[in-house]
């Protein structure tokens, strides 16, 4: 076997938004099982690192891509990098979100979160599953959020997003699984990254999870449970609002924390306003 055959066997995990909060925990816990990763993300000297501490760190081959997934060009990149190469697992983790009053953000920023964490999961998924159903085995991941199961006031446009991605991911995998292709939504609720670094939690009782908590407690139920919740109080979050609570009931109150979470960076924003 030539040295290419023998690469082209080897089986890739491929994970987005690689370079830092839940895709770089992702990354990390994916090379403790000694699996070979490709990183996606557009900061390529932050992917470099990254991928310089898994190998030295566990041992694995990796791979970079830097591209940015919000673009036609950016999706491309990655296909056209990935050629023959078995990627078994797909981690659909890259997003961005904006906050604050939806009259006040910037239309061109929320269509890119629409590309970024719509379109990218929706045609990587598109061309990885279709090599994953020839070879008859695979793993797919999305990572929607704990806000996707109803509106949510000052996020709405990023709530709408991760709704999108857990409907379609929750379609997919009943269509998916008679072909080999596992399937799993991810849906964790505030987590200790940068989209959360502008969030102030002083004032109420949530605790961020750890971003490798909720990467760890995913990866190992990736394929065994359809939609995946880390952490007790989003798991009670989510029965309240299936079981007893409405769907308005649940946008209000999520607007509630979200105004609370927000308000530091509400108040800079509307002190920085330039009067008309």
């Amino acid at each position: 076997m030539t040295h290419n055959q023998a690469h082209n066997r080897q089986s890739w995990a491929l994970v987005t938004g690689a370079s830092g909060g839940i895709g770089l925990a992702y990354s990390e816990e994916l090379a403790k099982k000694h699996q070979a990763i490709i990183l996606v993300a557009r900061n390529e000297s932050k992917l470099e690192e990254v991928s310089g501490q898994l190998r030295n760190q566990y041992g694995v081959p990796t791979k970079v891509i830097a591209a940015d997934l919000s673009t036609p060009e950016g999706i491309n990149k990655v296909i056209q990098q990935t050629q023959g190469l078995n990627i078994s697992t797909l981690i659909n983790n890259a997003g961005k979100e904006e906050s604050g009053n939806f009259l006040d953000l910037a239309p061109e920023d929320m269509l890119s979160s629409i590309a970024l964490n719509c379109s990218a999961s929706l045609l990587l998924t598109h061309h990885f599953a279709n090599e994953m159903a020839n070879r008859g085995a695979g793993n797919i991941l999305f990572v929607s959020s704990i806000v996707a199961f109803q509106g949510v006031p000052l996020i709405a446009n990023y709530a709408a997003t991760k709704s999108y991605v857990l409907t379609f991911a929750e379609g997919l995998a009943l269509e998916m699984a008679p072909k080999g292709v596992n399937i799993s939504i991810a849906a964790p609720g505030f987590t200790n990254t940068n989209l959360a670094a502008e969030m102030d939690f002083s004032s109420t009782p949530i605790k961020p999870l750890e971003a490798e908590y909720v990467a760890r407690y995913t990866l190992d139920k990736l394929g065994k449970k359809r939609i995946i919740i880390p952490g007790f109080i989003n798991k009670l979050l989510f029965v309240l609002g299936k079981r007893l609570q409405s769907r308005a009931f649940n946008s209000r109150a999520f607007g509630q924390v979200f105004k609370t979470v927000l308000k530091k960076k509400l108040t800079l924003e509307k002190s920085t306003e330039v009067p008309s």
